[in-house]
């Protein structure tokens, strides 16, 4: 029993491989190509639609919402509304400002002006500046530490250097002075 199952799979794996590989004309890619496009579009424009008509919706809401306040109410609305986009608008200003600032500061201290949108996100220019000068210090004592590594020398070899040793000359003539 066994056997017979295994043999029939081998028999479908066998058909499923031996079959040719199907082909398409350019036309039947065409078409193919166009349903996709056509059911992109068809999607995309379903979605417009109900954003279209929640916008519609919220209008319409707070439009019944306006209808419904006296004057008073729609005059301390309607300035609230103007506070939140003014406030808005400093908020982007401020941004931007101190984005300018960083970047004119990287500048200065010699550093990347690319770092400037990080460090922009601190949000406070105190901090910023704060935040710029620990990085030039680090960085200077790691260029300072690698720079004095590189010029470290080994003390040569051959022996050479007799300095504050018993052949030292400069030891020598001091002592012919030293008799006198």
């Amino acid at each position: 029993m066994a056997e017979e199952t295994q043999t029939q799979e081998e028999v479908e794996t066998t058909e499923a491989t031996t079959q040719a590989p199907t082909t398409y004309t350019q036309a039947q890619l065409d078409s193919e190509a166009d349903k996709r496009a056509a059911k992109a579009l068809e999607t995309a424009k379903a979605k417009w639609e109900a954003e279209q008509a929640k916008a519609l919706e919220d209008a319409k809401s707070e439009g019944a919402r306006l209808a419904k306040m006296s004057a008073d109410e729609k005059a301390q609305e309607l300035e609230k509304q103007r506070q939140a986009a003014l406030d808005k608008r400093e908020a982007e200003l401020n941004q931007r400002e101190l984005s300018a600032s960083t970047k004119s500061l990287l500048v200065d201290k010699g550093l990347p002006g690319e770092l400037a949108d990080s460090l922009v996100a601190l949000g406070d220019a105190d901090k910023i500046k704060s935040a710029v000068e620990t990085l030039v210090k680090s960085i200077q004592e790691t260029v300072n530490r690698q720079v004095e590594s590189k010029l470290q020398t080994d003390p040569p070899k051959n022996g050479a250097s007799a300095l504050d040793g018993a052949d030292d000359p400069f030891n020598k003539i001091m002592a012919q002075y030293k008799k006198k």
